[in-house]
C-alpha cells in the first residue's frame, strides 16, 4: 500500500462538521485555555511506520472494506453523522433524548463539541497522518463522500471516538443502571469510524482517551456540573415513559456484541 504525507492542514477542526455547530466569535465551550488539556503532551504518537501496530491498522482497514453492503456499514454511514447527539444512544437508555425532552443535556453535548475540538486538533494537526483509505491502491470504499476537506484532514486521534465516548462517559453519569449499555454504545460509534474506512483502530483508541480526558476536564467546570444536575433531572423525567424497545435497536445490539476486528 503506497502512503503519501499530507501537507499541514489548513483548517483544522474538519471533524467536526457533522456537529453542525452555530458560528460564534467567541468561544462557546466550558473549558478555558488554562482548564484545556495540552493532549499533545498526553496522547502518544500514533503507530510509526513499518510497525507491528501499524501492520495491524493496516490489515483491519483491509479486512472491513469488505463489509460494504452489510448491516453494519450502513450503521457506520448513520454514525457518521453525530448531529443526534444523545439520540444516537436511544437503544442503550431506552428513551430517544434531545432538544424538547432533554433541552439542557443537549445544549450541553452541543457545547461539549467545542471542547473536544481544543482537545483534538492539536494532536491532529501535529502527528498530521493520513487517513486510512488516502493513497491507498484500488480505491477502496469508505462510507462517506471522499471529499477534499476530508482527505485533507488528519486521522490521529479520531474525533468522532472523542465525542462520542466523551458523550457516553456523561450519559452512563445520568443513568448509571444503563452504563454498561451506554458505554457498549459509544464504543460502537467509534467502530464505526474503523468500518467506515477513515479511522484505524488506533486512531479510534486513543480517541477514547482522549474523551475520557476531555470529561475530566470538563467536571472541573462549576457551569458543567451545574449542567449536569439540571440534565440529570430531564433524563430522569425522560425515562419515566421509555419509547424505545428491543425491536428497535437489532442493528445496534448486534454491532456492540460483534466488534468488526
Amino acid at each position: 500500500m503506497v502512503r503519501r504525507f499530507l501537507p499541514p492542514l489548513v483548517a483544522a477542526g474538519l471533524i467536526f462538521a457533522s456537529l453542525a455547530l452555530a458560528q460564534s466569535a467567541e468561544p462557546v465551550g466550558y473549558l478555558t485555555a488554562d482548564t484545556t488539556p495540552q493532549t499533545l503532551r498526553i496522547l502518544p504518537a500514533p503507530p510509526p511506520p513499518g510497525s507491528g501496530r501499524e501492520a495491524d491498522d493496516e490489515a483491519i482497514f483491509a479486512k472491513t472494506r469488505t463489509l460494504k453492503g452489510d448491516p453494519r456499514w450502513s450503521l457506520a454511514t448513520l454514525d457518521a453523522d453525530l448531529t443526534p447527539r444523545a439520540g444516537m444512544f436511544a437503544c442503550a437508555i431506552g428513551v430517544r433524548l434531545d432538544a424538547t425532552n432533554a433541552p439542557t443535556l443537549d445544549r450541553m453535548l452541543h457545547r461539549m463539541g467545542y471542547d473536544a475540538r481544543a482537545v483534538v486538533d492539536p494532536p491532529k494537526d501535529s502527528f498530521n497522518r493520513p487517513r486510512p483509505y488516502v493513497g491507498a491502491s484500488g480505491d477502496p470504499p469508505i462510507c462517506v463522500p471522499k471529499t477534499d476537506s476530508l482527505a485533507k484532514s488528519a486521522a490521529y486521534p479520531s474525533g468522532h471516538a472523542t465525542v462520542s465516548w466523551a458523550w457516553g462517559l456523561i450519559l452512563a453519569e445520568l443513568a448509571p443502571d444503563r452504563s454498561t449499555e451506554i458505554l457498549m454504545r459509544a464504543r460502537e460509534i467509534g467502530e464505526s469510524r474503523i468500518v467506515c474506512g477513515v479511522h484505524y483502530l488506533s486512531d479510534v483508541e486513543e480517541g477514547r482517551t482522549n474523551g475520557s480526558i476531555l470529561v475530566a476536564a470538563l467536571h472541573s467546570s462549576p457551569e458543567f456540573r451545574a449542567d449536569m444536575e439540571r440534565a440529570r433531572a430531564e433524563v430522569a423525567a425522560a425515562r419515566q415513559t421509555p419509547h424505545v424497545g428491543p425491536g428497535d435497536c437489532l442493528d445496534t445490539d448486534q454491532a456492540a456484541q460483534h466488534p468488526p476486528y
